[in-house]
């Protein structure tokens, strides 16, 4: 599966995303699959439920967000922030199910790093597709960033 992806930041974790501290996130595990791509399984619990059985899209962004801002931290040791985001949705997904969701760095043009990510079903297929674009912060800005009376 690949090298396992240390999320300890050194501060409390309630990220819905990857947070282990929070109770009702998706407490997500990463893993390294080369140089400039990661991978994460989760199976999509049925409180995630959109439409009849669909996963929610907006939840199946949070799952491409985390994939795509794990990527820069641990294959680039870096601190950046979602600035903007496109996604595609081609086929469903739904609850129960279990997904894969890919990252993978494809540009860094100045402090804008560029990362493609993709939820595929238990088949293989391809259903969510994302691209992502982070700003690089530098560790003392995020530190700031973070902390809400900072």
């Amino acid at each position: 599966m690949g090298e396992k992806i240390n999320k300890d930041l050194g501060v409390n974790n309630y990220c819905f995303g990857c947070g282990e501290e929070n109770p009702i996130g998706a407490k997500l595990d990463f893993y390294k699959i080369s140089d400039n791509s990661l991978k994460s399984t989760f199976t999509i619990p049925l409180t995630w439920g959109g439409w009849g059985d669909i996963a929610h899209g907006g939840l199946q962004t949070v799952l491409l967000d985390e994939v795509s801002g794990w990527s820069i931290i641990s294959l680039l040791d870096k601190y950046a922030l979602t600035i903007n985001l496109q996604m595609k949705f081609f086929k469903p997904i739904y609850v129960g199910e279990t997904i894969v969701a890919v990252s993978k760095i494809e540009n860094i043009q100045g402090r804008n790093i560029t990362v493609k990510s993709s939820l595929n079903n238990e088949n293989g297929d391809e259903c969510t597709k994302g691209i992502f674009v982070f700003r690089e912060v530098g560790k003392e800005k995020i530190e700031r960033l973070i902390r809400k009376n900072s």
